[in-house]
């Protein structure tokens, strides 16, 4: 579910709501307010795995629906909604990236930075067990905030084909079409991710 933060506002008319839509034809059967519900989990998640912050992925994913608010218009049903929105969320999250890169080369904070103070826990909370010992659950707990370190540090595009497969569970043909490369490219960004993180986890944990 997503968090009560992610939310409509009330801003936006039910009837330019309905024109948006209308303008979409027959390639959407589902009202603004059905996308969001559907929608909205998925879109939090990805955003929030690429990032690793969740107020920086709230504040994406409020984008992200904007964005599909404006443009739902224009969505010629070349692929499906889902891969639509995936590529929507997709393209916003990678900016949010650049842009905490271009801080960086400024000498100003980096993400690295920023996640290390002001993150309340790492991507992998929810996998955690209550049935663990105290100690198995350090242990779990060390690994994962590892792994999600050695997840930032990887090249961004990278990363989100990494995510998008490993932890968001899609295919390589969604992949492709979200991010609007070939399925060679998709393998081979995921295979040299994966390497990379496995290499860097067993020198970590050595």
């Amino acid at each position: 579910m997503y968090p009560d933060e992610l939310a409509l506002h009330d801003d936006k008319s039910a009837v330019s709501q309905r024109g948006a839509l209308e303008r979409a034809g027959s390639r959407v059967d589902l009202t603004f307010e059905e996308l969001f519900e559907r929608y909205s989990s998925m879109v939090f998640s990805l955003v929030y795995q690429i990032l690793g912050d969740r107020e920086e992925a709230l504040d994406v994913s409020q984008d992200v629906f904007f964005t599909i608010y404006r443009k739902i218009g224009s969505f010629r049903g070349e692929s499906s909604i889902k891969t639509w929105i995936y590529r929507i969320a997709v393209h916003r999250a990678a900016n949010r990236c650049r842009w905490w890169s271009r801080l960086r080369r400024r000498g100003t904070v980096s993400l690295e930075e920023h996640l290390s103070r002001n993150s309340e826990g790492d991507i992998y909370r929810s996998l955690r067990s209550d049935a663990q010992s105290p100690e198995d659950a350090l242990l779990i707990q060390e690994e994962h905030r590892e792994v999600e370190r050695m997840l930032l540090q990887l090249p961004l595009q990278q990363r989100v084909a990494v995510i998008m497969k490993d932890i968001e569970g899609l295919s390589y043909e969604e992949i492709a079409e979200a991010m609007q490369i070939s399925l060679g490219t998709v393998k081979s960004r995921i295979a040299r991710g994966r390497e990379v993180l496995k290499r860097n986890f067993r020198e970590a944990m050595s």
